[in-house]
Formats: structure tokens, C-alpha cells, sequence
């Protein structure tokens, strides 16, 4: 796929990383205790979902979401936004995104948006990231079934954003942080682990299934079936 052929031309490539994975098992577990990251890797390579006929590759900024680095500097940041994919830009360039279009009208924008965000992880990411920059703008940007992660009563009880903690505490704590802004050493090293023992798991995957099927060509001999032009 694209992330294996970026790896293997030697750009350090890693999969886009989404906090609503992180829903069921409150976060993860580092060194220092449990924590519940609210980007992807920070300053590496990933792509974008395919929904125009292209994988959009991107760089990640120093906290992991889809932006250019250099951008938080306390009172000099004008807007920030928070929301999901659309907020993210998840299947556009980097310059054609809703932040990198106020951008270009002169606005230092920054957006902490991700695919798939609830309410409860957007308004982490602005007490986490806008809260510190002290922005002048926030802007939230609202998907109509965002509503749902906050259901209780949702058939799907993985899926929504109140089962978790942490998550909560946002809601019911007015002073908590995570302060994620200033651990991204320590983000970008449990999802790095994340990441690659989710990876192994996917090779180990593959190769049962091309093993299965090797013993299934092998039982219906299927290579000698076309050798001899028989067929089933």
C-alpha cells in the first residue's frame, strides 16, 4: 500500500493515528501512568483517506495534527478549530484544508480536528492545545451525528466518547488537563508502540490467511487444474 511504498523509498512513515480508537480502553498506558493522546505522530508522514481518486500525504506538525510546524505561540495564534474530518481535511492537500485556507486570507489558523472526533475529544483538544495558545477565535465545527457519542443508550456503547474517564473529566472538571501540549515526547513514543504492535498483528493476520489459502490451492490442486485446463 502507500505507507509500505513511502517506508521503503526511506521516508519515516507512520499510520494516521485517530483518538476514537482510544474510546473503549480510556487511552494508554506509559511510563508515568495512562494517558489519552488527541493526535497522530507527531512530525512524521502519513495519507489521508482516498475519496477523490488519491491518497493525500501529509506532514504532521509538533503535536501531531494536520498543519505546518512553527504555529503555537501563545497570544499570537488567531484561530484555532476543532472538530472531525472535515476539520482535519481528511481526504484533501494539506493547502486545501479549512485552516490552510484562512491561512492564506492572513489568519494564523491551527487546526486540532481528527476523522471521527465526538464532542468530548474536540473540546479536550481546545482545553489541551487552544487553551495554552490563548487563540482569539475558536472555532467549533459541528457534524450532526456528533450528538450520538454522547448517548448513554447508543446500541454501539464502543463507540461513544462518555464511557471513557478521562474524557469525561473535561466535561465535570473545569481545571483538568492532560497537559498534553507539553508530553509529546512521551505521546509520540506510546503511539509509536501502538502502532507497530498493531502492525504486527496485521502480518501475523496476513500470513494465516496466505497460509490457509496455500493449503486450500494445495487440497483442490489448483495450480494442476490449470496445467491441464480442468476446472472444478
Amino acid at each position: 500500500n502507500v505507507l509500505d511504498d513511502l517506508s521503503n523509498s526511506g521516508v519515516e512513515t507512520f499510520p494516521n493515528v485517530f483518538p476514537t480508537i482510544f474510546r473503549e480502553s480510556n487511552g494508554l498506558i506509559t511510563k508515568k501512568g495512562r494517558i489519552y493522546p488527541l493526535g497522530t505522530i507527531s512530525n512524521s508522514t502519513t495519507i489521508l483517506q482516498n475519496e477523490s481518486g488519491y491518497f493525500p500525504i501529509v506532514e504532521t506538525d509538533e503535536h501531531g495534527f494536520n498543519n505546518p510546524k512553527g504555529l503555537y505561540e501563545i497570544n499570537k495564534v488567531d484561530i484555532v478549530l476543532t472538530g472531525d474530518s472535515y476539520t482535519e481535511g481528511y481526504s484533501v492537500h494539506s493547502n486545501e484544508t479549512i485552516s490552510a485556507v484562512l491561512r492564506k486570507s492572513g489568519f494564523n489558523a491551527i487546526s486540532v480536528g481528527k476523522g471521527g472526533n465526538g464532542p468530548l475529544i474536540e473540546l479536550a483538544a481546545l482545553k489541551e492545545y487552544a487553551e495554552p495558545l490563548k487563540p482569539k477565535i475558536v472555532l467549533w465545527l459541528y457534524f450532526v451525528y456528533d450528538i450520538g457519542n454522547l448517548n448513554w443508550l447508543s446500541e454501539m456503547q464502543s463507540s461513544i466518547e462518555v464511557q471513557s474517564s478521562i474524557l469525561r473529566k473535561y466535561l465535570n472538571e473545569d481545571d483538568y488537563s492532560q497537559n498534553l501540549i507539553t508530553r509529546q515526547e512521551e505521546i509520540d513514543d506510546v503511539l509509536i508502540k501502538y502502532v507497530q504492535s498493531e502492525w504486527e498483528k496485521v502480518r501475523i493476520e496476513k500470513g494465516r490467511k496466505l497460509k490457509k489459502l496455500r493449503i486450500i490451492n494445495l487440497l483442490k490442486l489448483t495450480k494442476l487444474r490449470k496445467m491441464v485446463n480442468i476446472t472444478p
